[in-house]
């Protein structure tokens, strides 16, 4: 290891330290038991996703009696199941990324479940599947880029959700197409990768 890289390495422990470390640590093989029966008593529709997310993924970073979280999941900051009644909206995927003041209507426009916290430099969504959500971030980045319109990513929507009900894959669908903003972790730009 180079000497000059120690500063580069103490500002990633600083960066972690900062994320909560703790929080992002794999919980244990042994308490998989407890992330299942977590969700034992859930609503039907919160508790098959969540013990397919489980299943998928994982265990979750983090837990509670109401809600499972995993951190970097398909590209982005998080992914939260909620316990939901029957009918209320259960997944939720955030990501960091700076929505420009004027293009925050727009996104409301599009997608009132869209939710933008300039402040913490994050947008999220919240719907009843991962794949809705990626698809909704997708275009809420291309609305806020400029690449599309409201009206035109209304329509590109309608188009992508007649094809999955078809059985059609999408990009738009699997992962998130664009990169997430790095001002809310200020030293995570300098992490050596691993």
């Amino acid at each position: 290891m180079k000497t000059g890289s120690r500063p580069m390495l103490a500002g990633c422990t600083l960066s972690l330290a900062l994320l909560g470390a703790a929080a992002i640590r794999p919980i244990r093989a042994e308490s998989s038991v407890s992330a299942h029966s977590v969700v034992d008593d859930w609503p039907e529709p919160s508790r098959v996703q969540a013990r397919a997310m489980i299943d998928k993924y994982g265990n979750p970073n983090r837990r509670d009696e109401s809600s499972l979280s995993w951190f970097g999941l398909f590209g982005g900051k998080r992914t939260v199941i909620y316990r939901a009644q029957p009918g209320q909206l259960d997944i939720e995927q955030a990501v960091l990324y700076h929505v420009p003041a004027e293009k925050v209507s727009a996104l409301t426009r599009f997608d009132p479940r869209i939710t933008v916290k300039r402040r913490e430099s994050e947008m999220s969504v919240r719907t009843d599947s991962v794949t809705t959500n990626l698809l909704t971030l997708n275009l809420a980045h291309e609305i806020a880029s400029g690449f599309k319109s409201v009206a035109a990513a209304l329509a590109f929507r309608d188009k992508q959700t007649r094809l999955a009900a078809a059985g059609k894959s999408s990009r738009y669908r699997d992962g998130l197409l664009f990169e997430q903003a790095r001002k809310a972790f200020p030293a995570h730009s300098s992490c050596p990768a691993a």
